[in-house]
């Protein structure tokens, strides 16, 4: 009788069930599934019940908190430090990042807060802005591993590639990481090496109307209520779960689906981002890329929780 030539053993075959299939060959390639991803602001968030917020998404999010300073004063409020450190310490059993209470364009004020915050036993990451002087960033990198960008939003888009560049580089020799805040731009996203980011651009489908959708290799626009716009993208609708006529029947339509394509959409996203850049280290942190989606709704974050948590859990 013919025999077929083996390689040599021992060979140990793992046995698994279909639905842990997939976990176990995650875990030999050292993967883990991702989990969803949201930045919170203490301005917004600071009323809410964030126990009671998680519970609702049915797994334990990755939470990025931020003080939400820019958005109180451009409301004429005011975020006290002391206020926000009770915060942070009342949920830090929730958040897996939270930075300091900045200063926009005012560095030594930036500064004092961070102090201020290490002094009440907290350890805020540190925030660099578009306008300050570099010697404040090439100090920030002696002391930080891990480094926030902000001053971008609404800034020309070549101006802040090129400016988050040269912060890259120039902190390079200390292996500094980097979060950028308000990164809505995607090409900003994908071409450079960021180890987080935030984005509220997911939001455009339940909030405007005009939904991205992730195809593989891109994103594609879809005009809720246009049927043609929808259907184009049928496949990839129904692959997320959602009937495409829900979609393009305003009759049908609820903002919940929405969100569910979106959220999966930017959590798909961020896996081909972290394909593309490969593994992004950060002493003491997880590996990134991470990308925070940013929703100010407590229903709007536990249905894109509850759809990601629900995507994972299908693959």
């Amino acid at each position: 009788m013919a025999t077929t030539k083996r390689t040599n053993g021992l060979h140990l075959y793992l046995a698994a069930a279909p639905s842990t299939t997939r976990h176990a060959l995650m875990a030999l390639n050292n993967q883990t599934p991702e989990p969803a991803k949201f930045l919170l602001s203490y301005h917004y968030f600071k009323k809410m019940d964030l126990d009671e917020l998680v519970e609702g998404m049915g797994q334990k999010p990755m939470l990025f908190a931020d003080s939400g300073a820019f958005s109180a004063f451009t409301q004429g409020a005011e975020v006290k430090i002391t206020e926000y450190a009770t915060w942070i310490k009342r949920w830090q059993h929730l958040l897996t990042v939270y930075v300091n209470l900045d200063v926009i364009r005012d560095a030594k004020a930036t500064a004092t807060n961070q102090k201020k915050l290490e002094q009440l036993n907290l350890q805020p990451i540190p925030v660099f802005h578009t306008g300050s002087d570099f010697k404040h960033l090439d100090k920030l990198a002696k002391d930080y591993p891990y480094i926030a960008l902000g001053g971008m939003v609404g800034a020309e888009a070549k101006a802040c590639f090129r400016w988050a560049a040269t912060c890259m580089k120039r902190t390079q020799e200390h292996g500094t990481c980097f979060h950028g805040f308000g990164q809505t731009r995607k090409q900003l996203i994908a071409n450079l090496p960021w180890y987080s980011v935030d984005s509220s651009s997911w939001g455009s489908g339940h909030r405007y109307g005009a939904l991205d959708i992730w195809t593989g290799k891109e994103f594609a626009k879809i005009k809720i209520g246009d049927k043609a716009s929808v259907y184009k993208h049928a496949p990839t609708l129904r692959k997320y779960g959602v009937d495409p006529v829900c979609l393009s029947d305003r009759g049908r339509y609820h903002q919940r689906y929405a969100i569910q394509v979106s959220a999966q959409s930017w959590h798909d996203y961020e896996e081909h981002l972290r394909k593309r850049h490969g593994a992004i280290t950060c002493k003491d942190r997880t590996d990134g890329l991470h990308l925070y989606l940013v929703d100010g709704a407590k229903t709007n974050l536990q249905d894109a929780g509850k759809a990601i948590n629900k995507q994972q859990e299908k693959r």
